[in-house]
């Protein structure tokens, strides 16, 4: 018998509302680094470059790279009450001193913020691993799919509300003294997650279950459906998720957009996400996994295309870019729902941690080469800034954004080695 069993369903049902709220109060640190619309906004203010903004979007990537499979083992070590509470301590402090950098040192201010942004990003990976178990605690099997359900679309739809709001609150040019007030706000926010989090019954099983990372490595490695996953999320996310990021800076730099342009094109995306997970169950159901896997990859196409024609000087553009953030916040939720599903039934039983650890990773490396390549390309100015293709005006962004097309359309190919879409192999060694 599990814990939740031995729970009434009052006390099941208040357990999950302070999971939900725990949620809620992290929420909007986790989208001004997520969505990157602020920060970026924040460090061209500070006097950071366009490349500089764009690695500041790397950090969350890069953590979870680092931290994700040795962070399950130090998990375990020292129990998930220190672990949570040390992660939103710290996230709390982060935060705090990247609205202080200007008051620190203006001159240094911006690399204050990357630091203090790096830090943040560190330490999310805690929370996330102690979070998960927790919620085992108290939900029934039966009762998982209606709490993330609920879960997933409360927490995206305060998002949109707040990023939206934010925007609006900032105008066209907002001073620094109200970026640093909203960084500071979201920052203190961090600690209302530790209350709710204090009040969750605590799993002691994990710290009783220890794990061996060269062995449980060794497991997910020879797991060749769930490598191949790996790979195909890894490529697909190298081609996608810098579109977003790059669209922020592009908007800002070269459209000339102001900041409430970019925070409602921002705030779009998660409203692209709120209709994504709405819509995840019955599209799943209809068109099975192999079908929504093409759909999913297709929507991004769709939405990497569409910016290379955002040129400058179209009246319209702001109005594209709305319809651009909603299909790729769309597209972005169905490739979310899709490596949760899939790492899970890829896992071997036992190596349940390692396994969606070591497909995260995988994920997150996408995420982090993808625009670690492209800062380095803005940072080394090896584009040019504008030339003439058949009397159209382009820029060095457009041809980026040409250049995630290519390898979006070339990533059908790895589609191939995900078992929903090849769901038989036929391995073959014969060594010499």
């Amino acid at each position: 018998m599990s814990h939740a069993d031995t729970l009434t369903p009052k006390e099941r049902k208040k357990y999950a509302h302070y999971a939900i709220a725990s949620s809620w109060f992290g929420c909007i640190t986790e989208q001004l680094v997520d969505s990157n619309s602020l920060v970026i906004i924040y460090i061209v203010a500070l006097g950071g470059s366009a490349s500089f903004s764009m690695f500041s979007t790397t950090l969350s990537s890069l953590g979870s790279i680092l931290l994700l499979i040795p962070g399950a083992a130090l998990c375990c070590k020292f129990g998930l009450r220190s672990f949570y509470s040390t992660s939103c301590i710290g996230q709390c402090v982060a935060f705090l001193a990247m609205a202080a950098a200007p008051i620190i040192s203006f001159e240094y201010a911006k690399y204050i913020v990357i630091i203090a942004c790096l830090i943040y990003c560190f330490l999310r990976i805690p929370y996330s691993l102690s979070w998960l178990p927790m919620i085992d605690m108290f939900l029934l099997p039966q009762d998982r799919g209606a709490f993330f359900g609920k879960m997933r679309f409360s927490y995206m739809l305060l998002n949109t509300i707040l990023i939206y709001g934010a925007g609006k609150l900032m105008g066209h040019n907002p001073p620094l003294w109200l970026m640093q007030l909203i960084i500071a706000i979201a920052g203190a926010l961090v600690l209302g997650r530790k209350i709710c989090m204090d009040r969750m019954p605590d799993n002691p099983e994990v710290r009783n279950n220890t794990i061996d990372i060269k062995s449980s490595l060794r497991t997910s490695l020879r797991n060749a459906p769930l490598v191949g996953f790996s790979f195909y999320t890894c490529f697909l996310n190298l081609a996608a998720c810098p579109l977003i990021p790059l669209a922020v800076i592009y908007m800002k730099t070269v459209l000339n957009f102001g900041a409430s342009q970019i925070m409602t094109v921002s705030s779009l995306v998660l409203a692209g996400k709120i209709i994504g997970y709405a819509l995840i169950a019955k599209i799943l159901q209809l068109l099975g996994t192999k079908r929504f896997q093409f759909l999913m990859h297709t929507m991004f196409v769709i939405s990497i295309a569409a910016m290379c024609f955002i040129l400058p000087g179209n009246k319209y553009n702001f109005y594209f870019l709305n319809t651009i953030a909603v299909i790729y916040g769309m597209a972005e939720a169905f490739l979310l729902c899709l490596q949760s599903v899939e790492s899970l039934a890829l896992a071997r039983p036992g190596n349940k941690v390692m396994a969606t650890s070591f497909c995260s990773t995988f994920i997150n490396l996408g995420v982090c080469f993808g625009r670690t390549a492209t800062t380095l390309t803005l940072a080394a100015g090896v584009l040019m800034p504008e030339w003439t293709f058949f009397n159209i005006t382009l820029t060095s962004f457009n041809f980026l954004f040409m250049l995630f097309l290519v390898l979006a359309v070339f990533g059908y190919l790895f589609m191939l080695l995900s078992p929903a879409v090849v769901p038989k192999h036929e391995d073959y060694y014969e060594p010499r």
